[in-house]
């Protein structure tokens, strides 16, 4: 079967999008683990650091970053979210809720996103209210997904850890360009 280029699109805006954020945490996770000794920084102390004291600290930033991409996929397949952002409470914890979660997105195809995007589905705030999945996902999963993604990285970078946009962005599908072409 061959996948339109508007199936592949509205897959790679959502899952796929979120599915290489879980992976780029994980790996500034590990970047992250790496450098703390070496700065005098404990990692476990890390997850209460927070950015003003009514915000989520990065332990529930990382948890919201795997509950959000899980809870939205999960309106993609037959098979239940893995129980994701709720209980973890130590680094190794979450690091195997990153895995955990982006092994999730990475079973949803983009034929069944395409298939589902308009339908209806509850909001995570408030169940008896729903949307198209496709506006949900523009409007409230994919932007607060990546506001959680940046709260996370950003916490870590004002810790001392060295990430720069490149950790955040993760690797790139580039190739190059023909002459005459940019």
């Amino acid at each position: 079967m061959t996948v339109s280029t508007d199936t592949q699109s509205i897959h790679k805006l959502t899952i796929g999008v979120m599915l290489q954020g879980l992976r780029n945490m994980s790996s500034i996770m590990d970047k992250a683990k790496a450098e703390a000794p070496a700065k005098g920084l404990k990692t476990e102390a890390l997850l209460d650091s927070r950015l003003f004291p009514d915000m989520f600290n990065l332990l529930q930033q990382i948890q919201y970053v795997c509950y959000l991409s899980a809870d939205f996929a999960r309106h993609f397949t037959s098979e239940p979210p893995p129980r994701v952002g709720y209980d973890e409470a130590s680094w190794e914890e979450l690091r195997n809720s990153l895995e955990v979660a982006a092994a999730y997105l990475g079973s949803i195809s983009p034929a069944t996103v395409a298939s589902r995007a308009s339908a209806l589905v509850p909001t995570f705030m408030d169940d008896s209210k729903g949307m198209k999945a496709i506006d949900y996902a523009a409007s409230v999963i994919v932007p607060d997904f990546h506001f959680h993604m940046v709260v996370a990285y950003g916490l870590l970078r004002n810790s001392g850890i060295g990430l720069g946009k490149s950790d955040f962005l993760g690797p790139l599908a580039s190739v190059e360009m023909p002459p005459g072409k940019g």
